[in-house]
């Protein structure tokens, strides 16, 4: 589960201090999602989940690497991503399941949970302290941006395209190609398919070869894009509108095997999450 991550820094009229702050933090980041990889991975042996599918279990009361990050009296950052998955299941009628294959991964969250808290703990302080104007990280399909509120700038991401992965999605229609970006400020944007990984989830329907969801929280993108992958697209689409918080906050473009294109919660090619 190592995560490779960017950090984008944007600052108005501060450009000369942006490469300090990108020292500042980085190292930071780097110990913090290498606390993650101890913690989540599915590919190490001295992971903590490594340890539960061979039936310890003890890290849902024992604290582990990442609890040495001021946690106080919360559970432990695996007790918390247990609940979460577990919760995910219930919400998504079993569509969402962190056991693959059947043994335990919580990938499907573990990765947006990580890569939303390091926006939080180390570059959400950058934006409040006016440090910076607008600040991103992503990692591993995931991406969470910020922008301050005294701030016009706006995130422009394209979606990914799940056959070419050196292009960004386009709708090639009679006299015109249409770009499909994300425009946003303060928003998670999860990317979840098999073109990266093969098929690393269990899959109840195979229309989708990649599902890109926008939401308020990354935690929440990672779940619903690993949702519409394993339900498909007819499944996924009746979930969310039955999903009072989801049809409010979820946008999703999805794109199908034969390569076309569906898009939820979305009245036009751009997306717009403030």
């Amino acid at each position: 589960m190592t995560i490779p991550f960017t950090i984008q820094l944007v600052a108005d009229n501060q450009a000369h201090q942006l490469d300090a702050l990108l020292d500042e933090v980085t190292p930071r980041i780097e110990a913090f999602l290498a606390d993650v990889d101890v913690t989540f991975s599915p590919f190490r042996d001295d992971s903590q989940v490594a340890a539960a599918r061979r039936g310890d279990w003890s890290a849902l009361l024992s604290p582990g690497p990442l609890d040495r990050f001021g946690r106080n009296n919360s559970p432990t950052a695996f007790a918390e991503i247990y609940a979460l998955c577990q919760q995910a299941k219930d919400l998504t009628d079993g569509y969402f399941n962190p056991m693959h294959a059947g043994v335990y991964d919580p990938t499907g969250i573990a990765k947006g949970w990580a890569v939303e808290q390091a926006h939080r703990r180390f570059l959400k302080p950058l934006l409040d302290a006016g440090r910076c104007e607008a600040a991103a990280i992503g990692g591993g399909g995931d991406i969470q941006t910020a922008v301050r509120d005294d701030s016009g700038f706006e995130w422009n991401i394209g979606v990914a395209d799940p056959f070419d992965a050196s292009k960004t999605l386009h709708t090639i229609a009679p006299h015109t190609i249409t770009a499909h970006t994300i425009t946003a400020r303060n928003a998670g944007i999860a990317t979840s398919g098999t073109t990266a990984r093969g098929e690393h989830i269990t899959r109840t329907a195979h229309d989708l070869a990649q599902a890109t969801v926008v939401c308020d929280r990354l935690t929440f993108a990672d779940m619903w894009a690993t949702t519409a992958i394993s339900a498909g697209e007819q499944a996924f689409q009746t979930l969310v509108s039955r999903n009072d918080i989801a049809r409010a906050t979820v946008m999703a473009i999805l794109v199908r095997t034969d390569g076309s294109i569906a898009e939820i919660g979305a009245d036009s090619n751009s997306f717009h999450r403030h």
